[in-house]
């Protein structure tokens, strides 16, 4: 017999700021995903985030009244504590899985905001509105296994964010709010957080989207409907905890070493052919930088319109002078700041010939990628992170940095292409020209990059050149 828990203890009512923890994919997920306020006397200032009391404590404690919950005397064996160290708050999981099994659990939205359309298994889109929601399930066997193999097994959020803390009835209530994490965003973001101490599970909702009501997350927790499935689920052992941590560790090692251990031998010039030769990488393509620019215009009568990858032409337009020039925009001054400064960029236009040397058709990148190198001084080089050097606070000037991609991609003379790829015959050679964005500040460390596979690992191929000699 299943035990059915029907819109049940779904009132922990969050608007929040949140960093998810990195998946080991976030590098190819993050560059498909981000494509697509200066001062008149553009002085650095701070930008504070507008915190709405969307939902009040006692809002929260009516809508928990009507949901009729059933208060359980918990076996303490779970526990999910915020913690703080610094500006940040982050949860701490506990669980002892000797004193009780794990099971099963089923989570079945009742509500889904207008516009929002099922996709997958736990998410649904806005196409209109480019918003998105996901309900992410948590038994107490993945509890415990995040909380054995993660720094932060729950997202991370601004101290500044929290509005308050409560507890109701036996469970936590943290509420927090965030407008977006860009200065010029309509983005609305809203996070329901639901532990079940009893029973060892956890409910995640996020909701975003512009002009979103202050209460859709609350319509959406109202209708779940949880169920505590007979099923039962295995702990993973000591042995299998140790095996994630050490993978872990060895996956972290090849990242610091692909970013750090980039030497000389991976630097070319201009004019020089590249090719990777006797590697599981190599399939015949050669490139070659014939010619790169740093300019302070882009004319349009030699750029076209259609050229432009996805939407990225509207969001040029906002940053160009009559002239062409580029406008200032603003930045973070850090990662984890939320003061800005103004700052002023330069296009980057790069001219690549490539070529199919071998006997079969290749697909291969159009263009190279954008990255930042900090030299060590001993003749190796570090990665930037962020890899455009620079902290975006406008979403509309993030679009043009598109994590390293360009935003204009002449169209190759051989036919078809997905934007990012194209098939080169046996023998062929075609030509392309791209165009990047870079703040002023951050050109003397820009390079093009060549023969990017979307991992980090230490045998990969990469190549690059220099934007400024």
């Amino acid at each position: 017999m299943k035990r059915i828990y029907s819109q049940e203890e779904m009132e922990r009512i969050l608007k929040n700021n949140v960093e998810i923890p990195d998946p080991v994919e976030q590098k190819i997920n993050d560059t498909y995903r981000n494509l697509g306020l200066t001062d008149e006397n553009r002085s650095r200032r701070v930008h504070k985030r507008r915190k709405k009391a969307w939902v009040t404590i006692a809002a929260a404690a009516a809508l928990i009244a009507g949901l009729g919950v059933t208060v359980y005397a918990a076996g303490q064996f779970f526990s999910a504590q915020l913690t703080q160290k610094d500006d940040k708050l982050t949860y701490a999981l506990n669980i002892d899985p000797s004193e009780k099994e794990a099971h099963e659990i089923r989570v079945t939205p009742g509500y889904i905001p207008e516009g929002y359309v099922y996709q997958e298994e736990g998410r649904w889109y806005n196409e209109e509105t480019e918003g998105a929601m996901s309900v992410i399930p948590y038994n107490a066997s993945e509890l415990y296994k995040m909380s054995q193999t993660q720094d932060n097994p729950l997202p991370v959020f601004n101290e500044d964010s929290l509005i308050e803390s409560v507890d109701i009835q036996g469970m936590n209530v943290d509420i927090f709010s965030n407008d977006g994490d860009y200065i010029d965003s309509e983005e609305t973001i809203q996070d329901i957080f639901v532990f079940n101490e009893e029973w060892g599970y956890a409910v995640h909702i996020w909701l975003n989207g512009p002009g979103l009501a202050d209460d859709e997350a609350v319509r959406v927790a109202e209708g779940l409907d949880i169920e505590v499935l007979d099923t039962a689920v295995p702990y993973p052992t000591e042995e299998e905890i140790a095996a994630i941590n050490e993978e872990n560790q060895r996956i972290d090692a090849e990242i610091k070493k692909a970013s750090s251990g980039i030497t000389d031998d991976s630097i070319r010039g201009l004019n020089d052919v590249m090719k990777i030769d006797d590697t599981i990488y190599d399939q015949g393509i050669e490139y070659q930088a014939v010619d790169i620019q740093v300019t302070d215009t882009l004319p349009p009568d030699e750029f076209p319109k259609e050229n432009f990858i996805r939407d990225t032409y509207s969001s040029l337009t906002e940053y160009v002078n009559e002239d062409g020039s580029l406008k200032p925009h603003e930045r973070f001054t850090g990662a984890d700041s939320r003061e800005t400064e103004s700052a002023e960029a330069s296009f980057i236009i790069v001219t690549t010939k490539i070529r199919n040397t071998g006997d079969t058709a290749q697909d291969a990148y159009l263009s190279p990628f954008l990255r930042h190198l900090d030299e060590n001084g001993d003749g190796t080089y570090t990665l930037s992170d962020p890899r455009d050097k620079s902290f975006p606070a406008q979403e509309s000037w993030k679009r043009l940095t598109t994590d390293g991609f360009p935003f204009y991609q002449s169209a190759p003379n051989n036919g078809g292409t997905d934007e990012l790829f194209t098939t080169i015959q046996p023998r062929e050679e075609i030509e392309c020209t791209s165009v990047y964005v870079a703040d002023n500040d951050c050109l003397d460390s820009a390079y093009m990059q060549y023969f990017n596979i979307g991992v980090a690992a230490a045998d990969t191929p990469e190549l690059y050149v220099k934007v400024k000699e």
